[in-house]
């Protein structure tokens, strides 16, 4: 699995593979944090970024799992932060392109297996007995 960084476009290859997991981008919580730091409401932070409330509130709620980085680009812009992609180090991707095809592969595999077994409950009517 690729390195976890500190979050949303932290210079490593990905944030996490995702596509296994249910989680959301550690970069709301960063932000939330600034935040609270600065005592600033979600509203006022909305109408400062020029952000739907709902938006802010649902990112900052935990409903929203991968804000996009325009969303982040205001945030950090109405708090007087700058929010840029800056490279920590180059990723050895001869390395991980191999690994992440292989990781893909196996998750496409156990979703075909969990649509055939869907499959098959729906043609048993789900009590074990064929319609």
């Amino acid at each position: 699995m690729a390195k976890v960084g500190r979050g949303h476009n932290s210079g490593t290859l990905w944030l996490r593979r995702t596509w296994r997991e249910i989680d959301r981008d550690s970069e709301c919580d960063r932000f939330k944090d600034l935040r609270q730091k600065e005592r600033i409401k979600d509203a006022d932070l909305a109408v400062l970024a020029g952000l739907a409330g709902a938006a802010v509130k649902t990112m900052f709620g935990g409903k929203t799992r991968r804000p996009q980085h325009a969303t982040f680009a205001k945030m950090a812009s109405a708090l007087g932060y700058k929010y840029d992609l800056v490279r920590d180090e180059k990723p050895d991707y001869a390395a991980e392109i191999p690994k992440t095809r292989e990781e893909y592969r196996a998750y496409r595999a156990t979703l075909g297996k969990r649509k055939a077994k869907a499959k098959a409950k729906a043609r048993t009517n789900g009590h074990g007995r064929s319609k």
